[in-house]
């Protein structure tokens, strides 16, 4: 699959603050609500990049994540929250068309 750099992308905040007892997005689940959201964007073929990320400099209010560019932020996510995301993506940025799937492999 090819992506455009117009192609929006949804950043994930999945810092971890080792050796500190702060708040951080990686501590509070991050890491499992990005593979839920990956996976739910492949399986709605919903048009968007996930992309994970060090820091938006939020930890207190965390998982953080945004819709980039110029979307508002998400704040203290949880899994349970993924539906919502993944159907508010859907609404922004439509699904991928048939034509961009990844092409076979020659020779597989």
């Amino acid at each position: 699959m090819t992506e455009s750099s117009d192609t929006p992308k949804f950043a994930i905040c999945i810092n971890r603050r080792f050796g500190s007892d702060r708040p951080s997005c990686g501590t509070r689940g991050s890491q499992n609500i990005a593979d839920a959201i990956e996976a739910g964007v492949r399986e709605r073929k919903i048009n968007v990049m996930i992309e994970r990320i060090v820091c938006f400099g939020m930890c207190n209010n965390g998982p953080n994540m945004r819709l980039i560019p110029g979307g508002a932020f998400h704040k203290d996510v949880s899994l349970d929250q993924v539906n919502e995301l993944l159907s508010m993506l859907e609404s922004e940025c439509g699904q991928k068309d048939e034509t961009d799937e990844i092409p076979a492999i020659p020779g597989t």
